[in-house]
């Protein structure tokens, strides 16, 4: 079935992006590659940011203890690859409601194979599958935000910890929307010297 035969988006976004098909399989996998690249330095400042929040002093002007040993080193590059996997998908469907059309399609699917280039593990398949039973943007957040949280040892750091890094993965909706949107319509050559930016973050 041809792009042609499916029903579209009508939405302004998706008519916003929809003017600027990647032309080929090589132009949409280095447009895929930087929105990967872009999210995923996004994912690391998130996880940072979640971190310090929860690792700040509390009332009483003590400070959480959180030793930093290979294995902890270890949890937060996976925990980064996990948001990344996530806000993937979180892109798709927090912008576009209702069914994504083949072009789309196959521009996500290559941002999730360049997430694994990046950031081989857990794949971007085993990061779906834990969230397969989710149904919605609120509830998959909520759940990767009681995960990490546990995975992370944080939860007995703040009082919110299970649910404050769900809040701040949705509150990036807007944020992922213009990297999309930047993704797909910049030249490749400004898409290349972000990248070389990107490289030295």
């Amino acid at each position: 079935m041809s792009d042609e035969d499916e029903t579209e988006p009508t939405g302004a976004f998706y008519v916003k992006l929809s003017t600027h098909r990647p032309v080929d399989d090589q132009d949409r996998w280095r447009r895929a590659l930087y929105f990967s690249t872009a999210i995923g330095i996004r994912c690391l400042d998130l996880l940072s940011d979640y971190m310090r929040y929860c690792l700040r002093p509390n009332r009483m002007g003590q400070t959480p203890e959180y030793p930093m040993t290979p294995k902890a080193a270890e949890v937060h590059h996976e925990a980064v690859k996990e948001l990344l996997g996530l806000s993937i998908w979180l892109t798709m469907v927090d912008q576009l409601q209702g069914d994504v059309p083949r072009w789309l399609r196959e521009f996500f699917l290559d941002c999730w194979a360049a997430a694994d280039k990046l950031y081989p593990d857990p794949s971007s398949r085993e990061i779906m599958d834990l969230y397969e039973k989710e149904l919605g943007v609120g509830r998959v957040c909520d759940a990767v935000s009681s995960r990490l949280c546990y995975k992370l040892n944080l939860e007995d750091t703040k009082g919110d910890a299970c649910i404050k890094l769900g809040e701040m993965l949705e509150e990036a909706g807007p944020a992922r929307a213009d990297l999309l949107f930047y993704a797909l319509s910049a030249s490749l050559e400004a898409l290349d010297k972000s990248i070389d930016q990107l490289k030295s973050y």
